[in-house]
């Protein structure tokens, strides 16, 4: 499904612009008659302001079209980002547990090699005898 924002914007504005411009021109009459409603003056100023109100009509509509476009563009973006952000976040904290845990087996290892020696030591027993047997063989 096409998102409406992406879709042809053409048919749009075609549908809109004469709604879009009574509108505008409207608010201008009503603006230039100083905000009093008497409807024959308020439509006689809206019928002056029809250029002016096209023109700032599809001024709107262009900004509304093209920061529309702009808006998703930048919430795409700034979802990409936050995903290869995450991504390496991540990635980097994976890499710190796999550090810490190899740093935990060494010094596992070293302090079951330093009991092994110690225990040989006060038992009088070789420390060949206490490791485990090689399982190469």
């Amino acid at each position: 499904m096409v998102e409406w924002w992406r879709g042809d914007w053409l048919p749009r504005h075609v549908a809109a612009a004469p709604f879009g411009v009574f509108l505008i021109a409207l608010l201008l009459g009503l603006w230039s008659e100083a905000g009093q409603w008497q409807s024959e003056k308020v439509l006689d100023a809206a019928a002056r302001f029809v250029d002016l109100a096209a023109v700032i009509y599809g001024m709107v509509a262009v900004s509304v079209e093209r920061g529309g476009k702009i808006m998703f563009w930048a919430l795409d973006q700034r979802r990409q980002w936050r995903e290869k952000w995450r991504k390496e976040i991540e990635s980097a904290a994976e890499e710190r547990v796999r550090a810490e845990t190899e740093q935990e087996l060494v010094n596992t290892r070293v302090r079951y090699e330093s009991h092994l020696e110690r225990v040989a030591r006060e038992r009088g027993i070789p420390l060949e005898e206490l490791l485990p047997p090689d399982k190469e063989g």
